[in-house]
């Protein structure tokens, strides 16, 4: 019994860590994830962005009990936004090549931000 547990975990790991690696090795290029604690409003730099579609994957994360406030967030002319006690979420956008900033807030009071930026060439 013990040596069916044992694969069981082994199996276990090795598909988490082939699902985990499959979403990291698709994307071409990006920057992020960064993280940023009890602000406001949080950036990060694209670095060179060689043009066509750009994914943002953002979560905006309250205190339990705070209240539900609509965020924006903008990379070059694409913008969105969201709730913040909502889940992380992805939106994607076609941008001409360039260096990009994503920006989100600013809010009426302090989160926490976990945002990034991919692209596929």
């Amino acid at each position: 019994m013990k040596k069916i547990g044992a694969a069981a975990i082994v199996a276990g790991t090795v598909l988490g860590t082939a699902i985990t690696g499959a979403g990291v090795a698709d994307a071409a290029g990006g920057a992020g994830p960064k993280d940023c604690y009890t602000t406001t409003s949080c950036s990060l730099a694209s670095g060179f962005f060689p043009g066509g579609t750009i994914h943002v994957d953002i979560d905006a994360i309250g205190a339990p009990g705070s209240p539900d406030h609509w965020f924006k967030w903008t990379i070059g002319n694409c913008s969105g936004g969201g709730y913040i006690h909502a889940p992380a979420k992805t939106e994607s956008c076609v941008l001409p090549a360039s260096f990009y900033t994503l920006t989100t807030g600013p809010l009426q009071y302090p989160v926490n931000w976990r945002i990034g930026i991919r692209w596929d060439h």
